[in-house]
């Protein structure tokens, strides 16, 4: 029998926000080299993806880039629960059978036996109360720089070895409870990590965290080597609980963006995953040597607007910052025609945004009745191009608005177009943080000659990615001082706003607030009001509530879509372009790579 620990436990909501995962990487390697491989038939030759650099965190609480998640994915595959590729959150292949009770605070999983961890070790219902209670102790786990909330959520977790059952007491029982508790929780194997930071004198927690870069799960693939700013290498998992893999080894390689598509093209690389931009994906489409699958993307670029800061406290003046933004200019430079600017922080598979009788949308780039409804700061002229004059016009207009009002805030703001806005008695000025992977676009877009039209200054920063992080979450001691930051926004399959935008996820200044706009309801809500439909919307009836959760989840994003916390600036279509001798292999949305090579093969 398995020990058992008695831990707290922390693990952030899946969230709708993934700042770091969206974050474009610069290479931080000149020789970006390929494991030697010894020659093997077609059929079996490794599969190498072309991928941004990894930050080497394989385990989930620490870091959430996206790149390093792919290999978690097919490391372990999943947890208790899974979805499908119509991003539907199913019993995973760990489970025999889930009972849930009448009023769903009780969930038993039974699980399957014979399941084993890629060190050889048996997965057991004892490994799963591990998992949990290694992320449900708050205490070890922060000290490691580790989160989760978890504790939130569970009560008490029991198990009857003998049965393999394994019961979660529940506290409270929201709307993605599936998607929030039980998908994506990495079981760990409790024997190896327990004896490891025995012998290590360090806690569970502590343990992981110095082995973070060497996973072992249960999944279809299995780890066998990183190195740093090079690749990651996996084979095949002979004792995988699902179908085996037909692709026997995959070398993700970093692949800097400079030269990612002359390595496909020159045969270095098999695949590139979600690629937007039309100059990389025009030419391998002419190449009949290659094969492509294409979607809208599920998340996007976005401009995040801290608004309890100086002029962005005011909702007009974000609102007129918006309008003054080219949207179309960035979307033009930075992808060409494979991307659409939205309106709110959706995306276009989000079923909620479509009514009942407008499934056939989801997915297209069509517009439903309720996109329609919402405020499109990009007035285009009769070519559908931006109107420039039009744009800075409709600013004006609400900076004039602002100014006319005199209470609390809206004191501090003065002048007009023509002697320029003033904010405390000097000249408005707004500063937009980005990493130097943007440099270029945005300094294009807000260009001298534009920006002298506008009345108040743009001062563009190109930070390092930590550093701009910093500043973007509060997480600095230094001096605040930037209005805005450019990145980008990836969505969940089951959406909880209040897991990013409740006003309790705001912190002082100096401590990191997961709340990235410090958005409290602007001049639509009062804070109590808004924290108020981020509780709703959460404690929708997971079961009978769907409509009323559309509807609220429909408020949340109209109030965005007015007090502009974020600037959502594209949605991509992303194309994934790979050889074409890959077969059987179909991604989407909500399908993504990791998952859909499971059923590709080599022709």
């Amino acid at each position: 029998m398995k020990k058992k620990m008695i831990l707290l436990l922390v693990f952030t909501l899946v969230a709708s926000m993934f700042l770091a995962a969206c974050a474009p990487k610069e290479p931080t390697s000149v020789d970006q080299g390929t494991p030697t491989e010894e020659a093997k038939p077609e059929n079996l030759r490794p599969l190498v993806v072309g991928s941004a650099d990894f930050n080497g965190d394989f385990h989930t609480g620490w870091t959430n880039s996206t790149y390093d998640k792919n290999i978690r994915q097919l490391v372990w595959g999943f947890g208790l629960m899974t979805d499908n590729p119509a991003g539907e959150v199913i019993d995973s292949p760990l489970v025999e059978e889930k009972t849930v009770s009448e009023d769903l605070s009780t969930w038993t999983f039974k699980i399957k036996e014979g399941v084993k961890f890629h060190n050889g070790e048996e997965l057991t219902v004892s490994d799963i109360k591990f998992t949990y209670e290694f992320y449900m102790d708050k205490e070890a786990l922060e000290a490691t720089g580790a989160t989760s909330n978890f504790n939130e959520y569970i009560d008490t977790i029991t198990i009857d070895e003998a049965a393999n059952t394994i019961t979660f007491k529940l506290n409270k029982v929201i709307y993605t409870t599936d998607s929030s508790i039980f998908y994506e929780t990495w079981i760990l194997a409790e024997d190896m990590i327990t004896e490891g930071a025995t012998a290590a004198s360090q806690t569970v927690q502590e343990y992981v965290k110095a082995n973070i870069s060497n996973p072992i799960g249960y999944g279809p693939y299995v780890f066998v080597e990183y190195k740093e700013s090079e690749y990651v290498k996996l084979k095949a998992n002979p004792d995988y609980i699902g179908n085996a893999p037909a692709i026997k080894e995959i070398i993700v390689k970093h692949t800097p963006s400079e030269t990612e598509l002359d390595q496909l093209l020159l045969g270095e690389v098999d695949m590139l995953f979600a690629l937007g931009e039309a100059e990389k994906i025009d030419p391998v489409l002419a190449d009949d040597k290659f094969a492509s699958n294409n979607y809208f993307r599920h998340g996007g670029g976005t401009m995040v607007l801290h608004t309890d800061y100086e002029a962005f406290q005011l909702t007009e003046v974000r609102q007129a910052f918006a309008y003054a933004f080219n949207r179309p200019k960035v979307i033009e430079l930075f992808l060409g025609k494979y991307g659409v600017a939205s309106q709110g922080p959706y995306s276009k598979n989000h079923w909620m945004m479509y009514e009942d009788n407008e499934k056939d949308l989801i997915g297209t780039a069509a517009e439903g009745k309720f996109e329609k409804s919402l405020t499109n700061y990009d007035i285009v002229d009769a070519n559908g191009k931006f109107d420039e004059a039009a744009n800075i016009a409709k600013a004006h207009e609400l900076l004039d608005i602002a100014v006319a009002k005199t209470d609390g805030e809206y004191a501090n703001l003065t002048g007009n177009a023509d002697s320029g806005y003033m904010w405390k008695g000097e000249p408005l000025n707004i500063k937009i943080a980005l990493t130097t992977f943007w440099s270029d676009t945005y300094h294009l877009t807000w260009n001298e000659e534009y920006v002298s039209k506008l009345g108040f200054g743009v001062t563009i920063v190109g930070l390092d990615w930590p550093i701009m992080y910093g500043h973007w979450t509060g997480n600095t001691t230094e001096e605040r001082q930037y209005h805005a930051y450019v990145g980008g926004i990836g969505y969940v399959i089951k959406d909880n706003p209040r897991a990013n935008y409740g006003v309790d996820k705001i912190k002082d200044w100096g401590h990191p607030s997961s709340n990235g706009p410090r958005f409290t309801g602007g001049s639509t809500f009062t804070a109590e009001e808004w924290d108020q439909l981020m509780i709703d919307i959460e404690n929708t009836h997971p079961i009978t509530g769907r409509d009323q959760y559309r509807e609220l989840w429909r408020e949340y994003v109209k109030t965005f879509n007015k007090e502009v916390p974020v600037i959502p600036v594209y949605s991509n279509q992303y194309f994934d372009l790979y050889t074409g001798d890959l077969e059987n292999f179909s991604t989407n949305a909500l399908w993504p790579w990791t998952r859909a090579i499971l059923d590709a093969n080599w022709k």
